[in-house]
């Protein structure tokens, strides 16, 4: 059985191999990261419900911690993990996670690429931003990538 914890896992996953492959080229400010990430996980957790329910898997019948609460629990369903805004324990995880992977990165100028790109400019855009060459922009998110490629190994 998968949890709440995987379906996140996943989600951020995706999220940043799309960032690599430039899927996600209107990042403009937050509520458009917010709307990328909520629409991931909301489709992680609606695959994994519909992997779950697979008729080899249980047919649904198979039940994780669920099985154990009480009949007047009125803790909500898989139906409402997605609301308009983020809870403040998962802005504050974004959060978290984001500040690693720039921490990472160690160079300021890496920093500024990262967060421009994920600001939606283009590299030219990037490249004027900080008087270089476009080429200069291609290697340095190119080294991004390289140190984000093992985004689970890096030091918490």
């Amino acid at each position: 059985m998968a949890d709440e914890e995987d379906v996140v896992v996943d989600a951020f996953d995706s999220f940043f191999r799309g960032i690599q492959q430039g899927r996600f080229p209107v990042l403009n400010d937050r509520d458009d990261l917010w709307q990328v990430l909520v629409m991931l996980t909301a489709r992680k957790a609606v695959n994994l419900r519909k992997y779950a329910q697979r008729q080899k898997r249980g047919d649904g019948q198979v039940r994780g911690d669920s099985a154990f609460l009480s009949p007047d629990d009125e803790r909500a369903g898989i139906d409402q993990v997605v609301g308009s805004e983020p809870t403040p324990e998962f802005a504050a995880q974004v959060q978290e996670e984001f500040h690693r992977l720039l921490d990472a990165l160690g160079d300021k100028s890496l920093r500024h690429v990262a967060i421009a790109k994920m600001e939606g400019y283009q590299n030219a855009e990037i490249a004027k931003q900080l008087g270089v060459q476009g080429r200069t922009i291609q290697r340095k998110l190119n080294v991004i990538r390289v140190i984000w490629s093992d985004f689970e190994n890096l030091p918490e």
